[in-house]
């Protein structure tokens, strides 16, 4: 949480915090500020003040309104100075960021994220001010949500499911036809019809897919981030996998659902498959708690399938079937946030929001996977993704 900057420049050895970019390049920038712009600025933070915004012209009057930093510093009179000239103040960082570091920076050791553009710098770094990379500091920081962040995950979890209910309509509505195929209204029902109408219905509901939402159909499901060709028709009797990734377009926050759809009944393997990844669904959330060590919550993922008759990479590197990804993730502003589950060291807390995925893979039937997020609290975790059947034979 934002709080927590001051304790984490501690441990990281710096004085002041910069960074620079905008809300749709740079998630960091949104969290720091909450200021919602294609434009780019610059967050600085000295250890124990208030953070400062940094702009100019309509942008540093649209931070005073609409970001929540209490004090801002205009760059309009500089870019003047340029434009004057006949440049751009973009073109020289040095003077720039010297003007800013001149007015901010009083400390030693000036820390910066790793997606700091290099040109910025190494123009710090040529004026003479010692500069440390901390790429996990705001990675860490962000890890652990605050109830409003964890309040719009769940909004975005909500405008997931219900746009994935919208899609299991139309598998409930589709007709067998000739080799199994599904139709709906006498068309194939295909993966690009699919997406299209977890597009729009995402839209509907105030969220945006991922370029890369997953739709695999029988064995190419065994492929488990395998995309779905877009004339991939769907069939009957085999598991469809659906992995939808949307963000929030206002709040910018991100759920991550996944479902595995049968229409018709389906072979006793996948049945088995089913079984396995919702025991160990269940072995996880009894696991997931405030302190629990992340491998712990891992293992008893991998233990689980394991008693049920399926291999993992965790527990037999060389397996080619079973389980062969990670249990999960963090979420929030990206898809992918820390806590990492292949941090072994180290345990969740409470705040922790993440996606856990169990799933089972084979060549002859394809993959099942069952995917919802949840908040880590003291107590049981509380599951944010609600109101869809884990299992959806149709």
């Amino acid at each position: 949480m934002l709080e927590d900057l001051d304790a984490l420049m501690d441990v990281n050895e710096i004085d002041a915090l910069l960074v620079v970019g905008n809300v749709f390049e740079v998630p960091d920038i949104y969290w720091l500020t909450g200021f919602r712009s294609p434009d780019s600025i610059a967050y600085f933070h000295s250890k124990g003040d208030k953070p400062v915004g940094i702009a100019a012209f309509n942008t540093i009057k649209r931070i005073k309104k609409q970001s929540y930093l209490k004090r801002t510093y205009d760059l309009s009179e500089l870019h003047l100075k340029f434009r004057r000239a006949g440049k751009r103040a973009a073109h020289h960082p040095n003077v720039v960021y010297g003007t800013i570091l001149q007015e901010h920076f009083t400390g030693k050791v000036l820390g910066v994220p790793d997606h700091l553009p290099a040109r910025i710098l190494v123009a710090i770094q040529k004026l003479g001010y010692t500069v440390k990379v901390v790429p996990d500091l705001l990675k860490n920081a962000r890890a652990t949500k605050s109830k409003a962040e964890i309040r719009s995950i769940k909004k975005a979890g909500d405008a997931t499911i219900s746009a994935i209910e919208q899609i299991v309509k139309m598998i409930k509505k589709s007709k067998v036809g000739p080799k199994k195929q599904l139709l709906l209204k006498g068309n194939p029902l295909t993966v690009h019809d699919i997406k299209l109408a977890l597009e729009h219905f995402l839209l509907d509901r105030g969220a945006e897919s991922a370029e890369d939402m997953i739709a695999a159909v029988g064995k190419k499901g065994f492929d488990w981030h395998h995309l779905g060709n877009a004339t991939d028709v769907l069939k009957a009797g085999v598991p469809i996998i659906l992995d939808v990734f949307p963000r929030l377009k206002q709040e910018r926050y991100v759920a991550d659902v996944t479902r595995t759809i049968v229409k018709g009944q389906p072979h006793k393997k996948v049945r088995a498959m089913f079984e396995a990844v919702i025991a160990a669904t269940d072995a996880v959330v009894d696991a997931l708690t405030d302190d629990a060590p992340i491998d712990e919550v891992n293992m008893a993922c991998y233990q689980t399938l394991k008693k049920h008759g399926f291999d993992s990479t965790r527990l037999n590197p060389e397996a080619v079937e079973g389980m062969t990804h990670g249990l999960g993730h963090g979420i929030g502003l990206e898809v992918h946030e820390n806590p990492s589950f292949y941090d072994r060291e180290r345990g969740f807390v409470a705040g922790h929001v993440v996606a856990i995925e169990p799933g089972v893979y084979l060549k002859a039937h394809g993959g099942v996977r069952i995917e919802n997020d949840y908040a880590v609290t003291s107590r049981k975790p509380k599951r944010l993704t609600i109101g869809l059947d884990d299992i959806m034979y149709l």
